[in-house]
């Protein structure tokens, strides 16, 4: 496995925990629970900080790791070739998608729940703030697992 790869693992990771910590912050089984806002502020501060710190750390390790593992400079350790831009390029391009679908297929479900009041799927709890919030972040985080995962599949293709 490589460096990359390694930074990649890591990332994933800890956009899981910002996940769990989203679900378990805002949601009651499946449904979004209407949070004050000083609970979704301190929950938004907690997870974009712990990303920040957590990205670092893990950035931070596997230079250090690969410099001392492979008797090399820090500098070599970061060393990208075409193919990881390449293929950091084309995960981008897949969570990219992954966002735009997502984001169409919650406006079509939202539109047809206006629409047809006699839907079968339940109606969708994003309309309050807290639900806003919560898809939101939810979604920022989801793309980050879809790039992440995309970038750990192409490494092995």
């Amino acid at each position: 496995m490589s460096w990359t790869e390694i930074r990649t693992l890591g990332s994933l990771m800890i956009a899981i925990w910002a996940v769990w910590l989203l679900q378990t912050r805002f949601l009651d089984g499946w449904q979004v629970v209407d949070l004050p806002p000083d609970q979704m502020l301190s929950t938004y501060v907690t997870v974009i900080i712990g990303m920040i710190v957590g990205e670092i750390l893990v950035t931070t390790g596997v230079s250090i790791a690969g410099s001392v593992l492979n008797d090399a400079t820090a500098d070599s350790a970061d060393f990208e070739d075409e193919r990881d831009q390449q293929i950091e390029r084309r995960a981008g391009i897949i969570s990219h998608w992954f966002i735009i679908t997502v984001v169409n297929v919650l406006a079509l479900r939202l539109i047809m729940q206006e629409t047809y009041s006699s839907s079968v799927l339940s109606p969708l709890a994003i309309v309050s703030t807290s639900g806003i919030v919560f898809t939101l972040l939810a979604l920022l985080f989801a793309a980050h697992i879809v790039k992440m995962v995309a970038t750990l599949v192409l490494y092995r293709v």
